[in-house]
Formats: structure tokens, sequence, C-alpha cells
């Protein structure tokens, strides 16, 4: 009961007031790998994926410029997925390209805080379907994805020779058309809590989703997170400029 309350709360803070419909609920997890190799001085190669059971599975590639100062990454790419439908039961059997790019911004470092903003642009490109099989044509969106993140770094421990840090992600997305939009707003908060050792971070946490249907149904998707995240080199540079943490990847 007192979960289900704080959900609720949480919905009436970051789902719009238009929204009248019934609200459902349903738990979900998320796991993630992210990687960033660093190919030159000022450049990285991205690969990351994601899944929810039943729901999504993504695999993103993209290529990223890290500014001299580094409080600026640029970064473009492209990504392959694959949807459930009605009829299939949880089967990730719809295909949807999305071509990508994203811009983060660092503020200073306060330690131990890190604080970052994100833009990211997607282009939905999702093959349509009718009552009982996919169509050979695609639907097309645009969609503008608006992410703050804050760690808080705990400390070192010699002994198990990692580092400790909370981070918590809010991240807003907007959908349009051309094509028809069924989730025009979603709200996301990780919550995440980070160990890492030498180049790999491994994040448990737990998130929230808020989604407003065109229909006026607000859904709540919440459950636990796990997500890996690797940084690496192909060769031992000067100066490196790879500065990424897992809430760069969602």
């Amino acid at each position: 009961m007192i979960r289900r309350s704080f959900l609720t709360f949480l919905v009436l803070v970051t789902v719009p007031l238009h929204s009248k419909g019934q609200i459902q609920y349903r738990s979900e997890s998320w796991w993630g790998l992210m990687t960033s190799g660093q190919i030159a001085d000022r450049w990285s190669l991205w690969i990351d994926s994601h899944y929810v059971p039943e729901l999504f599975i993504i695999v993103r590639s993209g290529l990223t410029y890290h500014t001299p100062s580094e409080k600026l990454n640029f970064t473009a790419g492209y990504a392959n997925l694959g949807l459930t439908t009605p009829y299939s039961q949880g089967k990730l059997i719809r295909p949807e390209k999305r071509p990508w790019v994203q811009m983060i911004y660092r503020f200073p470092s306060k330690r131990p805080y890190n604080v970052s903003f994100r833009f990211r642009y997607d282009g939905r490109f999702r093959n349509q379907f009718d009552n009982n099989s996919l169509l050979d044509a695609y639907d097309f969106n645009h969609r503008f994805r608006f992410n703050s993140a804050i760690r808080y770094n705990i400390g070192q421990s010699v002994r198990l020779q990692s580092t400790f840090s909370l981070s918590m992600v809010n991240e807003t997305l907007l959908t349009t058309g051309p094509s028809f939009v069924d989730i025009p707003f979603e709200h996301r908060i990780f919550m995440l809590t980070g160990i890492q050792r030498g180049a790999s971070t491994i994040s448990p946490g737990y998130h929230f989703r808020f989604q407003s249907t065109s229909s006026e149904q607000v859904r709540v998707l919440h459950g636990f997170v796990l997500w890996i995240n690797l940084n690496y080199r192909f060769k031992d540079f000067k100066r490196h400029f790879l500065r990424e943490f897992p809430a760069d990847k969602i």
C-alpha cells in the first residue's frame, strides 16, 4: 500500500495534469551492458545494449568526439531494436531502426559531486503491423530526450580496490509525428549504486517510468536495474579524454 501510494504521488508530479485516464501499474526489470573504447586522443567508439524482457531489446553504436576541456562531448550513431506487439506474447519480433545524435555537457567537477545534462534526438523507424502479422512498411517519428544526472562519489575501499558512488538520473522523452504516436510523453527516474573497479562499473538500482498514452491512460512501470559499464583503450594514449558514466548511455 505504501509503495502504491508513493508511485501515485510520483505520477502526479511527473505526468502532465491533462492526463485523466486510469493509472496502470506494471513491474519490469532493466538490464544493460555499455562500452566505450578510446580510438584516438579525442575520439571514442560507443557500443551498448539494453534489454527489458517482453518489451524491447536494443543494440546501439556510435562515435563520440570529446572536446579538450572535457565539458562537452558529441555522439552520432545508429541502433537496431526488437519490440513486442499485441499478439506476439512478449516475443520481440517487431524491428525498429534508429539513427540518433546527442550532446552531453558536464559541469566542472566539485568533488564529491558530478553533474551532467544531455540532449538526444532519435529518428524512429518502426515496422508497421496489423492484427496478426508484420507489414512491409515503416512508421517514422521524432523523439527528443532531455536528461539530467547527478553522481555522488562516496569514496574508495582500499581493501576491495573499488570506488563507490550513488547516482540519480531524470529523463523526459517527447515523441512527435508524422506517424501516429502511441506514447507522446514519458518520464524516467533511475536511482543507481555504482561499484567501480578499474575500467568496469557495476550499477544495480531501481527505476520508474511514467507514460502518458494517446488513449489518455497513464502507465507506471518500475523495477530492478542492473547495468555494467566498461571503458577501455585500444592503445596507451598520452592523455585520456574519456569521462563517461552509465547515465550517459540510457
